[in-house]
């Protein structure tokens, strides 16, 4: 009897050898959708399967982007089992070549990640020419108007239900008997220069007839409301890539900087007291043309021990500028 207990027990331990391991293969790693046009997104899957003799754990997978969503189904297989690995691209609205991954997790030794591609050539199906507007407007200036098409790709009748801008001192409006045919409409897009100096990002929705899923294009105002007085840059950086000294000399990077300052309406101005908040600057006012351009020379003459930030200050005659503020700063890579 013991004897047949042993042959027993010996036979099972050779049905599942000590070396099994579970191995993963995929029946396709590039899933290309070639040109595509009309929709928004594309959906599709892939299969794949557990060659291996051992049990297969799937970790969860992870997509490359935000516009990529994948689930699996599975995520354990025993030998032989397979699963499928379902995928949607969110396409967008603008024409792109798409090449995005997911990264497949799992406990096969020899293959513990595999990389999945997905591939395509997307056309929009509704175009906007141009895509963005990008107005430069002075404080109290009168409103900039500028003219975009949109259209249909493919050919059928174009209706705009509505427009909406993202802030209210934007105004859209459809051209009426604009230079267009029945697949396509020409948009009014008029920006008024409302609000204190600043850039902005805004944008303007197109929402067309027999179409729920929200906007159908997007129209990008980017751009910038000037005040009296305009400073570029906006911003002063340094990258030092040697920590630890205390001189800028041979420092990589380290020439001085400069700030241009001018007037947007051509009134005079005067400028004065450039100071820094940082140690280790020194700021100098060169002249350019009296009452009308100035320049701000700031030089790094000591490098700090760690990263720093802080400011350029100088006043102003204009009473809406009095006292200017540039920010700065100084980034320390440790090697």
């Amino acid at each position: 009897m013991k004897t047949v207990f042993y042959a027993f027990a010996f036979l099972c331990s050779m049905s599942v050898p000590a070396w099994a391991a579970p191995k993963i293969q995929f029946d396709q790693m590039v899933y290309d959708f070639g040109k595509t046009s009309q929709v928004q997104n594309v959906t599709g899957s892939f299969k794949f399967k557990n060659v291996g003799d051992g049990i297969l754990k799937i970790e969860v997978p992870k997509p490359s982007c935000g516009c990529t969503i994948a689930s699996l189904k599975p995520d354990t297989l025993k030998a032989g089992e397979t699963g499928e690995l379902a995928f949607s691209l969110n396409l967008g609205q603008t024409k792109a070549l798409f090449e995005k991954q997911i990264a497949v997790a799992s406990n096969d030794p020899e293959t513990p990640v595999v990389t999945l591609t997905i591939k395509a050539d997307y056309t929009p199906l509704y175009n906007v020419t141009p895509t963005t507007v990008a107005p430069q407007l002075s404080a109290g200036s009168k409103p900039t108007n500028f003219v975009v098409t949109v259209a249909r790709g493919d050919g059928k009748a174009l209706k705009i239900q509505r427009l909406e801008a993202s802030q209210p001192w934007i105004k859209a409006k459809v051209v009426p008997g604009g230079k267009t045919n029945a697949a396509s409409a020409q948009v009014s897009i008029e920006v008024k220069a409302d609000g204190t100096p600043r850039q902005f990002n805004e944008y303007v929705h197109v929402y067309a007839a027999g179409q729920s899923n929200g906007p159908v294009a997007v129209i990008y105002v980017y751009g910038q409301v000037l005040g009296d007085l305009t400073l570029s840059p906006e911003a002063l950086y340094w990258s030092i890539t040697r920590a630890g000294v205390t001189s800028a000399d041979g420092v990589e990077n380290s020439v001085a900087r400069r700030v241009t300052v001018r007037s947007t309406n051509g009134k005079s101005f005067v400028l004065k007291n450039p100071r820094s908040t940082i140690k280790g600057l020194d700021v100098e006012l060169v002249t350019k043309e009296s009452g009308k351009l100035y320049e701000i020379v700031v030089k790094l003459n000591e490098v700090p021990s760690q990263t720093v930030s802080g400011n350029v200050t100088f006043e102003t005659s204009v009473a809406a500028h009095y006292k200017v503020e540039v920010p700065v700063v100084i980034n320390i890579f440790k090697q």
